[in-house]
């Protein structure tokens, strides 16, 4: 009876093996992404240079194989560091994003080491109306102060002095608000022709197209000597 019974069920008992089969292969397969690990995350979006508090991240739990290997596990990890990059809300904190709390980063860190940043005043004015934003390229306009109250247009001196400029920072007042100027990267050289185009004069700055900055690097611009 027993055969019987085998005989009429053996369909029903091979997809009881097959299926039996597959889980266990299937168990195997999945059981490290089943497994969860602790991972430090940032509670709020975390800007660049910025000291960490307990107050800025979190931990949660994901599953272990969607952990990155770089990633830190205990908040002690990460507070009284700095970060050196935007960091997201949720998004898993890795050491590459920070840097020790020993000695606070700035924006040395954004340019290369034949670069020099100096800072360009313009109010908003002069400026775009201070429509500018760090990553932008600018072209410097230099006008002669003498020629500011010259009644004779065409006695006006301006010209170009710097094109392609990358914008590092922009400087605003702390107290108004208000747009005072750009700091931006360029050769040693150029940072002795900028000082000496601002005490000679004023500086307009000029937005250049995102499509023509393809050789707009701050080692390829180009400045003009006053005429």
């Amino acid at each position: 009876m027993l055969m019987t019974l085998l005989k009429k069920h053996r369909l029903l008992l091979l997809a009881l093996i097959l299926g039996l089969s597959a889980f266990l292969l299937s168990y195997n397969a999945f059981r490290v992404c089943i497994k969860t690990e602790k991972v430090v995350v940032p509670a709020r979006n975390l800007e660049p240079y910025h000291n960490i508090s307990r107050s800025d991240v979190r931990i949660i739990e994901i599953p272990a194989g969607a952990v990155h290997e770089r990633c830190l596990h205990t908040v002690e990890d990460a507070v009284g560091k700095y970060t050196v990059s935007r960091v997201f809300q949720g998004e898993m904190l890795l050491d590459a994003h920070l840097i020790s709390g020993e000695r606070r980063p700035g924006i040395s860190m954004e340019i290369g080491s034949e670069e020099r940043c100096i800072f360009v005043p313009a109010e908003y004015q002069r400026a775009v109306g201070g429509n500018i934003n760090p990553g932008d390229l600018v072209d410097l306009v230099w006008v002669r102060k003498s020629a500011a109250h010259s009644e004779d247009y065409g006695s006006i001196h301006a010209l170009t002095v710097l094109s392609n400029a990358r914008v590092i920072e922009t400087v605003t007042d702390e107290s108004s608000g208000e747009f005072r100027g750009v700091v931006i990267a360029c050769l040693p050289i150029t940072c002795e022709k900028l000082a000496q185009c601002i005490e000679s004069g004023s500086i307009y700055l000029c937005l250049v197209p995102w499509s023509t900055d393809g050789d707009g690097l701050p080692t390829d611009a180009e400045v003009w000597p006053n005429r």
